[in-house]
């Protein structure tokens, strides 16, 4: 494996690459669309790809890997303490080859399928708790205004209908 770095904004159409051999100098950068950027890393050799843990990077990190490089993926906090100026993809791209120096940020591990699966799942299921308890919240206060008083929580009316 070589000693280049690519720091990668992955984004929905367009990435912004920058490829680094040495600490604080960018030597290349790149505006690619998806299959460009996926032609771009499947003909260069092995090298430390950076990204930011967002959006489909546990995705392009999966991609990235089984062509052969190494992925890392940092915190969106992290990355961002190290940029330049105004939000960019310019400047996130150059921000993670700068995060990556600093030893003391650990990295998120790449998530396989199967978990990226399950978290969805997870906040998918927590979307619905929060938009239930949102609309319950709502009818008890439509009926206090009818002076029907209804106990906090979602089960306890209920619970309280089915005692004999």
């Amino acid at each position: 494996m070589n000693t280049t770095q690519v720091g990668v904004d992955v984004a929905k159409a367009v990435f912004e690459v920058a490829l680094s051999d040495a600490p604080g100098t960018v030597r290349e950068r790149h505006r690619l669309s998806r299959e460009r950027f996926r032609r771009f890393f499947a003909t260069r050799e092995a090298s430390d790809v950076l990204m930011e843990a967002c959006g489909s990077a546990h995705y392009w990190g999966r991609e990235l890997q089984a062509m052969g490089h190494h992925v890392v993926l940092l915190h969106t906090g992290d990355v961002a303490r190290y940029r330049d100026g105004n939000k960019t993809d310019r400047a996130d791209a150059k921000a993670l080859l700068e995060a990556a120096r600093n030893s003391a940020i650990d990295p998120v591990p790449v998530k396989s399928r199967e978990q990226q699966a399950i978290a969805a799942l997870h906040r998918i299921r927590m979307g619905y708790l929060q938009t239930r308890t949102a609309r319950i919240n709502a009818v008890r206060g439509h009926l206090r205004e009818f002076g029907v008083v209804i106990p906090m929580g979602p089960g306890t009316w209920w619970r309280r209908q089915e005692r004999p």
